[in-house]
């Protein structure tokens, strides 16, 4: 009896109308999606900082390399990316008059990218690129779920 109330009960909540389910799935499908860009494209910045963390000169600006971030901005379907900061930590300044990069006053500047901190970061992005995929793996299960109960 309780299995047969359970599959009427469950019937009748996936009665609504195709299109509500299909919608609200899909907009899992694009939160989750979302998410994952953004975490890969901040795996990329994250990878760009620790490949320049000794590059005395950026090409670009003239200065040490600055490390880079990530602004997201949460949207109506997810996350979506507003910019690609730099930081605007100090650079790490050192003395030796007889390095070739160094100034007037024997000090040469080093980017401002700290390695521990760069690989937690890394760490934490890649706990939430697994969330996401797990979040997504989920919203289909339940869209398979919806789709069987339908039959």
């Amino acid at each position: 009896m309780s299995k047969l109330f359970f599959k009427i009960v469950v019937t009748l909540l996936f009665l609504l109308p195709l299109t509500i389910v299909s919608q609200t799935l899909d907009d899992a499908f694009d939160i989750n999606t979302s998410g994952v860009i953004a975490e890969r494209f901040r795996m990329t910045i994250i990878a760009e900082n620790l490949a320049n963390n000794m590059t005395l000169k950026d090409e670009e600006t003239g200065l040490p390399y600055q490390k880079k971030y990530l602004n997201l901005v949460a949207g109506e379907k997810g996350v979506k990316i507003d910019s690609i900061g730099r930081s605007t930590e100090p650079f790490g300044r050192y003395f030796d008059p007889a390095a070739p990069q160094s100034d007037e006053n024997g000090y040469f500047y080093v980017p401002n990218v700290h390695m521990p901190h760069e690989m937690i970061t890394l760490k934490h992005t890649e706990a939430l690129f697994d969330a996401n995929i797990s979040a997504f793996k989920l919203t289909k299960a339940m869209y398979q779920t919806s789709i069987d109960l339908l039959k």
